[in-house]
């Protein structure tokens, strides 16, 4: 479903490339996200369609595993789709929520 020269951005700096460039690259981000927090769901999607592709709006519900810290947090996606296939994908998040749990896992490590 994603292109394989498929461009990913993210307008947040924290941990991220800002650009992943190719399906290559941005599988390996997203492996490297599922080894370090347990996934429990996604919900409350809301779907605009474009036309020439969507925006999403969701939620991620998790928790990071070196902590057990929670993170929930609130996303909307832009996404330009041809043939069929996702060729870019630009994300905004709260960042205030991944902040939030980021500063719990310092404190926490820090304990």
């Amino acid at each position: 479903m994603v292109a394989d020269d498929v461009i990913y951005e993210v307008l947040y700096d924290l941990g991220w490339p800002r650009v992943i460039k190719g399906r290559t690259g941005l599988m390996a981000a997203f492996q490297g996200y599922v080894d370090n927090i347990a996934l429990q769901s996604a919900d409350k999607l809301i779907t605009h369609e474009t036309g020439t592709g969507c925006v999403i709006e969701y939620e991620v519900h998790g928790t990071i595993l070196a902590t057990g810290v929670q993170d929930n947090n609130r996303f909307c996606s832009i996404i330009k789709i041809e043939n069929r296939k996702i060729t870019h994908w630009r994300d905004y998040m709260d960042s205030h929520a991944a902040w939030s749990a980021m500063r719990a896992h310092d404190h926490h490590a820090n304990h």
